[in-house]
């Protein structure tokens, strides 16, 4: 599941081995009398908290479930318990031994504690260590131009480096040195402080008024009923708020200035459920309530005044649709054109509209819509020739057809038909929603694809493509000849082999030879030593380290071309293409022949009725690489069983519209025998760090004298 932290591990596992449990388990703890509740009154000062270790419920003796806001301890005697252990009632501070209460200091925690007794608001705007960690990313921000501001907030940083740094701010909270530690680990302890509050930076009273305000369709109206609740909250609250929504501002406008014109999408999905949640009692609400979340943090952050001017992002003009995302409230601003041009589209004709394409197939439209943002249509004649028509809808991700059908010279999706045209009905769907013909299209027909504008777009790719091509051009020289010296040095390696052997057959002979041979092997025998010392210190070696830097700076060079040609419309997948195609090019003579591979053969790897554990019994003990494809086990999927590091290990191998693969964008191989080819000589660690090896050897291939020859080949 991609969880690497050791504790968020146990917590969960623990969680699973309580719900494993069998109910007579408990029988005997249920049926002893509960002592602790002879006492009604209690003197407990509970308060939630954060455990970063697993602890049992003082109570009840099971474990505190979760890994965030666990329960509740007592600051008076240590005392931990579950909410319902709490709420049902709890032994009193008198009852606890004296040597039960030590254990609880070491809970004792920074982290966890309200918002209005961590600092005073006329001294300080916001926490002190929300203050330091702010201006210390904003300080590397300004003096390292190459990190990627929004994807700090979204990274995870060793945990024991984290560990390292929450012990030095428990011990020492307003005076920690954060220069040791990576921009990555400061930004995680910034979002463990918020995370942790018992009442996040928006109460959760008033959880249900943000909610209902996000519910408003209108983006002016909703914004203003945001800056209205804003106010409204507590003092501690809302000065934290303006703190924290100033920084964020700031590392926008620094991220805008290095060329990144995207919104910040990133920043607000990963800071949606930290500045608001429901009342745990209803924390399952989350899950429903993440859009709404997102447009409330996007709405504050890009359109309340937090004393910082934010830039103006890029954002997909009506006229094409471009190939970026977009926030949206500028859906509003176009509406707005539109309705400018609404008396002239009602007379146009159909064939006048820009998004009518008339008779083309639906692969062209689906290459047209590919990487679009939702909201983006075009409309073509149905495939059934009957006079109808299809819509197209970008939608989630993926294109979602319409049947336009009519009757009587009337047009609709569904009866009764309302509409005198295909204009008028597309017009009033790029003002009302889908959702009035079906519920899950909750979506205006935003950006239409112009046939008018596509030369332009051609003429755009065809010079992004140029620009590609001769930045992965140099990068692809400078890779060749590095392979060149490589292979250079290692000819090298087997002469300096070839000398010592001799080396050593000289010093035998030289302890057998005649009295009169002696003189003539030391003298050789010194000659093989000083040429064997003049290869060791080769200057190829040293060729190859000042090479280094220069491998580094066009890798910087290329990153920044890709990233360039990502704003503009390319997507990554195609930029990997373009940069896989040219690296193969440059090393074709150096490349293995994938048809000689006994991959082709289908029937080596290809075992349909072959379950998950017969794939492991079968797999156990073979090399590194033996690999076969079965069937998923739970879907209707493909699956590969491969053996890495001595254990085996299963992929789900994905099958979209684009193809098939491990994981998006990489899901474009036509079979899965292209992709078992492609995997033969390109290793796996792309997807998973732990899976460095190829698909080296098939099952069903798998004998003694193929390995023989061919293991050298498949070099991970």
């Amino acid at each position: 599941m991609g969880i690497k932290d050791e504790f968020h591990q146990k917590a969960i596992l623990t969680c699973i081995d309580e719900l494993l449990k069998k109910p007579e388990d408990d029988v005997c703890m249920k049926n002893e009398p509960d002592e602790s509740l002879a006492c009604i009154n209690y003197a407990h000062n509970l308060t939630q908290r954060t455990f970063s270790s697993l602890e049992r419920c003082d109570k009840c003796n099971k474990y505190l479930r979760g890994i965030l806001h666990q329960g509740f301890i007592c600051q008076d005697c240590g005392l931990v318990a579950h909410r319902t252990c709490a709420a049902t009632g709890l032994p009193s501070c008198t009852q606890r031994p004296m040597d039960e209460r030590s254990h609880f200091i070491q809970f004792k925690s920074f982290f966890g504690q309200g918002l209005c007794i961590q600092f005073k608001l006329d001294e300080s705007p916001a926490p002190q260590l929300l203050i330091n960690c702010a201006l210390e990313l904003e300080k590397r921000a300004k003096n390292n131009e190459s990190l990627e501001l929004y994807n700090l907030y979204c990274a995870t940083p060793p945990s024991e480096q984290l560990q390292v740094l929450v012990k030095r701010i428990e011990e020492n909270p307003n005076n920690v040195d954060l220069v040791d530690f990576s921009p990555v680990c400061i930004a995680s302890i910034f979002k463990k402080y918020l995370r942790e509050l018992p009442d996040p930076l928006i109460p959760v009273q008033w959880y249900d008024k943000f909610l209902e305000a996000s519910k408003k369709r209108n983006d002016e109206e909703c914004t203003s009923t945001l800056r209205q609740l804003v106010q409204e909250l507590p003092e501690h609250h809302k000065y934290a708020l303006h703190f924290i929504m100033g920084h964020l501002c700031r590392i926008c406008q620094m991220e805008h200035a290095r060329g990144n014109k995207s919104p910040p999408t990133v920043l607000i999905q990963v800071m949606c459920h930290i500045f608001l949640r429901p009342p745990w009692e209803r924390i399952i609400q989350v899950v429903y309530n993440t859009q709404a979340h997102n447009r409330i943090v996007e709405l504050l952050l890009l359109y309340c005044d937090w004393g910082e001017t934010l830039p103006e992002f890029a954002s997909a003009p009506a006229i094409p649709p471009r190939k970026v995302s977009r926030m949206g409230s500028t859906a509003a601003y176009y509406s707005l054109l539109e309705k400018e041009k609404e008396k002239s589209m009602a007379t146009m004709s159909l064939q006048e509209a820009e998004w009518y394409w008339g008779d083309i197939k639906r692969e062209e439209v689906n290459e047209l819509l590919n990487e679009t943002v939702d909201g983006t249509f075009l409309v073509r004649d149905a495939s059934s020739k009957c006079g109808e028509y299809t819509l197209t809808l970008r939608k989630g991700g993926a294109n979602k057809l319409i049947k336009i059908c009519h009757r009587n010279g009337m047009y609709g999706f569904t009866e009764p038909y309302t509409f005198h045209s295909v204009v008028e009905l597309i017009n009033h769907f790029r003002h009302d929603s889908l959702s009035q013909y079906n519920a899950s299209l909750d979506i205006k027909l935003l950006y239409p694809v112009s046939k008018y504008n596509q030369e332009e777009e051609l003429a755009k790719t065809e010079k992004n493509r140029k620009v590609s091509e001769t930045v992965s051009k140099d990068f692809n020289e400078t890779s060749s000849e590095v392979q060149t010296k490589r292979h250079a040095l290692d000819a090298l390696k087997e002469l300096v082999q070839v000398f010592r052997d001799q080396t050593t057959i000289q010093e035998k002979y030289q302890n057998e030879a005649q009295p009169h041979e002696i003189k003539s092997l030391e003298i050789n025998s010194e000659l093989l030593k000083k040429r064997l010392d003049l290869m060791s210190e080769s200057l190829l070696e040293r060729e190859l380290t000042t090479l280094k830097p220069e491998i580094h700076g066009l890798v910087r060079e290329r990153d920044k071309y890709m990233r360039w040609l990502q704003q503009r419309g390319i997507s990554f997948s195609k930029l990997n293409q373009i940069i896989t195609r040219n690296i193969e090019e440059a090393s074709e003579e150096c490349e293995i022949d994938t048809d000689t591979l006994p991959h082709n053969d289908e029937k080596t790897w290809l075992m349909l009725n072959c379950s998950r554990t017969d794939a492991e019994r079968r797999l156990e003990g073979k090399s590194d690489g033996t690999f076969l494809v079965r069937k998923s086990r739970h879907i209707d999927k493909y699956a590969l069983s491969v053996v890495c590091n001595g254990s085996v290990n299963h992929c789900i191998i994905n099958e979209t519209i684009k193809g098939l693969g491990f994981t998006e964008p990489y899901n474009i191989y036509p079979t899965l025998k292209d992709l078992v080819l492609h995997y033969a000589t390109n290793s796996l660690e792309i997807h998973n760090d732990l899976l460095n090896t190829v698909l080296a050897y098939p099952i069903l291939a798998c004998n003694d004298n193929y390995i023989g020859e061919n293991s050298s080949i498949f070099v991970s």
